[in-house]
């Protein structure tokens, strides 16, 4: 009976104790091997650590885990700076700014300005209400589209680079709130453009907004199309301002929108092309994804387009003067320079500065059609048709007095 009592206290690793206690426990090095502690396990000696505490550890922060007094065996986690970084609250910290953000503020502002050069480009007075009207309207339409396009491509935006940072990728605004400020806007764009313009521009903003939400957002994952279904959207815009001026629209208003639409094809293929990784990972099918050439060629096919909308169309649609057709030569031949070279070397550095010279080109253009418009005298006011035909009649008349003073 007391050999099997020694046996199994041989087993458990207890040994005979000298105390009063029968027994008492120790370790045996058979049952559980020995590990090498870490070098960060050891324990420094007390004059190492006065001096760590000294040091400064910029790349480190120790979080002290123990309350009240320290035990024997308190542990402090070391944990890096950086991934503490990476980590924020995700809440509105200016309501403001995240409006700005969800309606893409730059880009609805340079809509409009499209549109107030369309406003300016009509043969009218100008009027203070219906211009402040195809302004203003025309951007909270704009808002309203750009929300309904975030709103929708949310779960894709997150895929993105470039994106995944926008206000409904990282919870800012809950759907119904996005919606909720996309509908108020729109109406509200909508409603300024009946009341102080007239009927026929508010329903071109019904529209475009339509297109952007309805058709172009929906299309980008389906077809290759959608490049062209948002130049229709981009074309719109200056189309409003002069219905808003005039009330109807002639062919001197469907010329600046379809220049307003060769415009957006070196602007975006020039924009995408350096993004195609991220269109493709998010499942897009646009023009730099699907077909590459395409992209290309688009791109320079209406760059030529725009030199010769605004130097021969325009002035025969009584658009601009003889003089926009020469001014606009230059600003014309280096956008087909850069598409050119876009074309014959697809790389990231020519198709950025496609792109940025682009971003430069529209101003300058519409810029010399206000200068051009408003240089005019009242015989370049008249329309081209009716200026040929009274040139013509001059013509006869003057040589039918030649002709009677000879045989006088």
């Amino acid at each position: 009976m007391l050999s099997r009592h020694i046996f199994q206290c041989s087993r458990l690793g207890f040994a005979p104790s000298t105390s009063q206690a029968v027994f008492h426990t120790s370790t045996v090095n058979s049952v559980l091997p020995r590990a090498k502690p870490l070098d960060e396990e050891m324990p420094a000696p007390a004059a190492s650590k006065t001096l760590e505490s000294k040091k400064s550890r910029p790349d480190f922060q120790i979080l002290d885990l123990s309350s009240g007094k320290r035990h024997k065996k308190d542990i402090d986690i070391i944990v890096t700076d950086q991934y503490l970084q990476q980590w924020y609250k995700m809440e509105t910290k200016s309501l403001a700014a995240d409006y700005l953000a969800l309606c893409k503020s730059k880009l609805s502002l340079f809509v409009a300005s499209t549109a107030t050069c369309g406003f300016l480009m009509a043969p009218v007075p100008v009027a203070a209400a219906p211009l402040a009207a195809a302004t203003i309207g025309t951007f909270l339409l704009s808002s309203a589209a750009n929300s309904c396009n975030q709103l929708l491509e949310a779960p894709y935006d997150a895929q993105m680079r470039r994106t995944q940072s926008r206000v409904l990728v990282v919870h800012r605004f809950s759907p119904l709130h996005a919606f909720t400020f996309a509908g108020v806007t729109g109406m509200a764009g909508i409603g300024l453009l009946a009341y102080y313009a007239n009927p026929l521009a508010a329903a071109l903003g019904a529209l475009n907004w339509f297109i952007y939400a309805g058709v172009y957002t929906p299309m980008k994952r389906s077809h290759i199309g959608c490049t062209w279904a948002g130049a229709v959207v981009g074309a719109i815009p200056p189309l409003m301002g002069y219905a808003a001026a005039t009330g109807h629209l002639d062919p001197a208003a469907w010329c600046l929108a379809t220049i307003l639409f060769s415009w957006q094809f070196p602007h975006f293929n020039g924009l995408s092309w350096n993004l195609r990784g991220d269109y493709s990972k998010a499942g897009y099918r646009v023009m730099c994804v699907t077909n590459e050439r395409l992209c290309r060629v688009t791109s320079i096919r209406h760059s030529v387009a725009l030199l010769g909308l605004c130097s021969i169309a325009a002035p025969l649609t009584d658009l601009t003067t003889l003089t926009f057709a020469i001014d606009s030569l230059p600003v014309n031949a280096y956008l087909v320079y850069l598409s050119y070279k876009f074309y014959k070397a697809p790389d990231a550095k020519n198709s950025r500065k496609l792109f940025f010279y682009s971003l430069l080109h529209l101003p300058l253009i519409m810029l010399l059609m206000g200068i051009s418009n408003y240089g005019r005298n009242e015989q370049q006011k008249e329309p081209v048709m009716e200026r040929i035909t009274n040139g013509y009649n001059k013509m006869i008349d003057s040589v039918k007095s030649l002709t009677t003073s000879s045989t006088a």
